[in-house]
């Protein structure tokens, strides 16, 4: 039969129209089924995280509950480091015993003294040295109305949990201690794993830091939470949410909070778990259609065939000519500066404007130029062609370069090959970094220096003592270590202000840095303590060297903005290094103890350390 270009023009209309319509219905019908799906799985997992919120709240408060009753027998002093009879302690040990055996929850009830010391606890368990975070500890201590405190179990094993405390106050309403109960892991685990879920599907407990305090399955990888969710959970902008994830595979995630705790229960169902029924009813409706739409499609085809190939000939041909297009506007407008350069002469070939202004240069200048001249050294361009041609990328390497006018600056830079038929080129994308390495530097300095002194903090002190001490050992000479500290320093806080401190402070640093030498190492260590290490030095030279700073600082005369004269005098404690010494604490210890001697004796004087 001859089909003329009108009647094949109709059945292929006819043919599309009823394969749309199959396609029209199938899709309906299958983005119908899986709407319900998804509906039905984001109502159990909002009310499963719900449950499980509301059985976590219901265990906390009641441990609360008994926290409360417990507070009521005991008093302040019980909770302090103070030492007690045995007959109180065992009253106190008993009292907490039976207070953790009214609780199923727990596995400990302790007492945390105003310091953050344990003096009591139920049972003597290892690795629970410290419980509570400091930032949750400062939080009740220095607020009165926190009268209790959820938080994450803090301690030396890996268990991890949840600590329940209470806020204790003496008579004069000063906070005195906790009361604090803990709950681990091993309990978390067992509620979570009573839930009945998919078998692709896990469930979380996790704080407002996204670690995760339980889970179930034991095996579950964690899913990727959601930090914008979770900051309006902790601030209260929501009371529930739920999350639709596509990566790494399809799923939804229902987090809910436990009132007033930071703590937050995630439920994460599994696509492979509630679309598996939705996908077998699927196969059915899309076999049936299919077979149709097949024969539809069939029908397209032997008529469209030619007419396809030619479209397809065109729309290559228009792709290739927009790609070239796109690729030459996407390399001009690239927020990345980027320079071609040609082998092996290496001169530049092409420039784009945000390397040209990276340079400061016109882009026809550049191409007078050649690539290394970008470099603040030639050996370093040429080290990184060898390696480019060795085959070893070079990715986000940090270069030192110039502009044109010579100046300096460091950039972020990769380097590539390029080879065709006629010729061989390197292309190279750079992005200044100098504000970022001037933050390095300000970090640094700032990790390392106290901001009050100018001197060393204590950790840094620390590391740099520790190093001139081995180096001392393994050179076999002389170090001594001083402790100084600002006699009656109370005194000036309270009677000209912490300003006055301050200066205070700022003075005898300067002193220390005026009479040491600069191989010497100064740190502030404490409030108005400072320690003080001397290389190379014995106890001949070290003591007149700790009497000439303690009598520059006992003569200063620090005149202040109104017109007074403030003095003040200091003790020092000195030391040597001693052969069984690897470490600056110990040496420390002996120059506070030395220091320690000196207040005693009197202030405003140096002691050397003696071991009798």
């Amino acid at each position: 039969m001859n089909w003329t270009t009108r009647q094949s023009a109709f059945i292929t209309l006819l043919a599309m129209l009823f394969g749309l319509g199959m396609i029209f219905i199938l899709a309906y019908q299958v983005n119908s089924s899986y709407q319900v799906e998804i509906q039905r799985t984001r109502l159990e997992a909002a009310h499963q995280s719900s449950t499980i919120a509301s059985q976590i709240s219901s265990s906390l408060r009641e441990i609360d509950i008994i926290l409360k009753d417990l507070s009521d027998k005991i008093s302040p002093d019980d909770l302090s480091n103070t030492e007690k009879s045995s007959a109180r302690n065992q009253e106190l040990q008993n009292i907490l015993l039976d207070k953790l055996l009214q609780i199923h929850q727990a596995d400990n009830i302790m007492l945390v003294s105003s310091n953050s010391n344990i003096s009591h606890r139920a049972l003597d368990t290892p690795g629970s040295g410290q419980l509570i975070n400091n930032d949750y500890f400062q939080l009740v201590r220095n607020n009165r109305y926190q009268e209790k405190v959820y938080a994450r179990l803090s301690n030396r094993s890996e268990n991890t949990g949840i600590i329940v405390a209470r806020r204790v106050e003496s008579l004069m309403a000063d906070f005195s201690g906790l009361i604090v109960a803990s709950v681990t892991r091993n309990y978390l685990d067992n509620l979570l794993s009573n839930q009945n879920i998919g078998k692709h599907a896990s469930i979380h407990l996790i704080d407002q830091n996204k670690g995760v305090l339980a889970k179930y399955p034991s095996h579950a990888s964690a899913p990727i939470f959601d930090d914008f969710v979770i900051q309006n959970l902790m601030n209260g902008k929501e009371s529930s949410a739920l999350i639709s994830h596509t990566e790494p595979t399809q799923s939804i995630s229902s987090y809910h909070p436990i009132k007033d705790t930071p703590f937050i229960v995630v439920v994460n169902v599994s696509s492979e778990d509630y679309l598996l029924p939705w996908h077998k009813n699927t196969l059915y409706y899309l076999f049936g259609g299919g077979i149709l739409l097949i024969m539809a499609l069939l029908m397209c085809y032997f008529f469209w065939r030619s007419h396809r190939l030619t479209q397809n000939l065109h729309k290559k041909e228009k792709y290739l000519n927009a790609s070239e297009a796109r690729f030459r506007q996407m390399i001009e407008t690239s927020p990345v500066a980027i320079v071609l350069a040609r082998m092996p002469d290496y001169f530049i070939t092409y420039i784009n404007h945000q390397a040209a202004e990276l340079f400061d240069q016109t882009q026809a200048g550049a191409l007078s130029q050649r690539a290394f001249e970008l470099y603040k050294s030639k050996l370093t361009f040429m080290e990184q062609v060898q390696r480019i041609q060795q085959g070893d990328a070079q990715h986000n390497i940090e270069v030192l370069l110039q502009r044109k006018d010579g100046q300096p600056f460091w950039g972020n830079l990769s380097m590539s090959v390029h080879e065709t038929n006629q010729s061989t080129t390197i292309m190279i994308g750079i992005s200044d970094i100098t504000s970022k390495k001037q933050l390095e530097a300000d970090l640094q300095h700032r990790a390392t220096i106290d901001s009050l002194s100018g001197l060393f903090n204590r950790a840094y002190f620390t590391e740099r003592a520790n190093h001139e001490i081995a180096r001392a050992k393994r050179n076999q000479q002389p170090l001594i270590v001083i402790m100084l500290d600002i006699d009656h320093f109370k005194k000036i806080n309270d009677n000209w202000g912490h300003d006055t401190g301050d200066i205070a402070i700022q003075s005898l640093a300067g002193l220390c840095q005026s009479t040491l030498r600069d191989i010497d190492i100064i740190g502030r260590i404490g409030g108005e303590e400072f320690a003080i290490l001397l290389p190379e030095t014995d106890l001949e030279k070290g003591f007149p060297v700790a009497e000439r700073l303690r009598q520059r600082i006992e003569a200063q005369r620090i005149l202040l903005t109104d017109k007074q004269t403030l003095q003040f005098t200091a003790s020092l404690g000195l030391t040597i290094l001693e052969e069984d010494d690897q470490k600056i604490d110990r040496i420390l210890k002996r120059a506070d103890q030395a220091l320690y001697q000196a207040k005693h004796d009197g202030r405003n004087q140096t002691v050397i350390f003696n071991k009798q």
